[in-house]
């Protein structure tokens, strides 16, 4: 069984993440604003990542990867037909549509617009990533 963190990218991702977690927390100093971020990030990033050891494993049955892969995929399933850019703006909305929803509820006082944010931090880094691949490419 492989583990599941595996590769360089999915490492990449993380350390992505670390930096922006630090440089946020440098100009708002707001913890809050940091774990919704957080949160936002990682939902896409699980989301991102090949599902198969967890869907094919019972011992991940009521995971809350499996939650946020299905979650991710109820969502996006529908737009299957449309165009790409429709698709990567879907992406943005099931994380901070939950989160939002969680806040509300709970009549709390968090920036419900950081989860968005997030993961539009990691839908670009994705972009930025999947250019100097191709940057790489074109220069082999």
């Amino acid at each position: 069984m492989k583990p599941f963190l595996t590769t360089k990218r999915k490492l990449i991702d993380l350390a992505v993440l670390f930096i922006l977690n630090i440089v946020f927390y440098l100009l708002w100093m707001s913890v809050e604003f940091n774990v919704l971020f957080s949160l936002g990030f990682v939902w896409n990033w699980v989301a991102s990542q090949d599902m198969s050891l967890v869907l094919e494993n019972k011992r991940y049955r009521f995971s809350t990867l499996k939650m946020v892969f299905n979650l991710q995929l109820l969502i996006l399933k529908p737009l299957g037909q449309m165009p790409h850019w429709v698709q990567w703006v879907a992406r943005l909305l099931p994380a901070g549509i939950l989160w939002s929803m969680i806040i509300y509820f709970n009549d709390s006082q968090m920036p419900w617009w950081a989860t968005f944010i997030g993961s539009l931090a990691f839908e670009l880094s994705q972009i930025d990533m999947s250019f100097w691949k191709n940057q790489k490419e074109n220069l082999s």
